[in-house]
């Protein structure tokens, strides 16, 4: 696609959409992607959707008794316990009657264990990662394309709640249920919300809800999950409409299997590596939807703040939406 000065995009031309890459668009050395759209300018107008300061947070709680959603090729989040009531109880650490007592502690955590963004380089196809990197840069820690180049810029703009499940009327979809690009633009036309330049679309799918209430064993069971799929409709929509960042209440965004291109997470590459868009993975969406159907307000100020984590592939986060 080519651009226009300020790097907004005009007519596609070149490649079939399904294989368009947006590689050298914002330079050889962008490693931010789609977020170069996003100007000051875009984050004012954000900003001023916030009304009444209702403000809701997305992350999912960490040490849950119900479990942790994680995929089994992942580590279960730990939490251990440095120092506590009960080392100095024992003798093992000395009271000072110059200072409190404390309490001290630290976790490992998968950097996709949880509410988390995907780096741009997470995802590589023919040994070339987003903007033509070269794989071999991933070796122990990636040194182009991690995700302390997006945790730096920050995501801050306007996230739009496209609630499927509730258009749908079911508490959450059917694990291998893929929701089109037709189905997306009914939901925001029912809602009165047009979707435009700069947006994270946040879409409801009920999935991770119906993780706490089935349980790990059954939800993992011939795992599925609802979600988008490499629609060619929906490729050429996301483009036209220069979205920016995609999240849902779901473990990878996307249908796991597509059965029209018989590929695993097709969306990881059409739209992460190869456009440079951020995924909003496993974001809690209940509260913010119960509210919105109930003040008729789909639209916000979003922020999602990566941690700082050089050379990681993603990061932990807890996103806002501010009414």
């Amino acid at each position: 696609m080519e651009s226009d000065p300020d790097g907004s995009a005009t007519e596609p031309t070149g490649p079939d959409v399904m294989e368009r890459t947006f590689w050298g668009r914002w330079g050889p050395d962008d490693e931010v992607g789609l977020l170069n759209l996003v100007s000051a300018a875009e984050v004012v107008e954000a900003a001023r959707l916030v009304r009444t300061g209702k403000t809701f947070t997305l992350g999912l709680r960490v040490f849950d008794e119900r479990g942790d959603p994680l995929s089994a090729e992942r580590q279960r989040a730990m939490h251990v316990s440095y120092r506590d009531w009960s080392h100095y109880a024992s003798g093992k650490v000395e009271v000072d009657s110059r200072n409190s007592c404390s309490a001290d502690d630290g976790l490992f955590i998968s950097c996709h264990g949880t509410t988390h963004m995907d780096a741009l380089g997470h995802i590589w196809v023919d040994d070339q990662l987003y903007n033509g990197y070269p794989a071999k840069t991933t070796a122990s820690w990636l040194e182009r394309c991690s995700i302390a180049p997006l945790s730096q810029r920050g995501v801050i703009t306007r996230g739009v709640l496209l609630d499927v499940a509730a258009a749908r009327g079911v508490p959450y979809l059917p694990p291998t249920s893929e929701i089109t690009c037709r189905e997306l633009q009914a939901v925001a036309a029912d809602v009165g919300v047009e979707v435009g330049k700069g947006d994270v679309i946040l879409i409801r799918t009920g999935s991770l809800p119906r993780f706490y209430e089935v349980g790990p064993q059954e939800f993992f069971a011939d795992y599925s999950e609802p979600g988008l799929s490499d629609d060619p409709e929906l490729i050429e929509w996301i483009d036209r409409h220069e979205i920016v960042g995609i999240g849902t209440d779901s473990l990878a965004n996307e249908l796991p299997y597509s059965a029209r291109s018989d590929q695993l997470y097709p969306l990881h590459r059409l739209l992460l590596r190869n456009r440079g868009m951020t995924f909003h993975e496993a974001l809690w969406l209940e509260e913010l939807a119960a509210d919105s159907r109930t003040d008729g307000c789909y639209e916000g100020l979003y922020v999602a703040l990566p941690l700082k984590l050089v050379g990681a592939s993603g990061s932990p986060m807890n996103p806002l939406f501010v009414k």
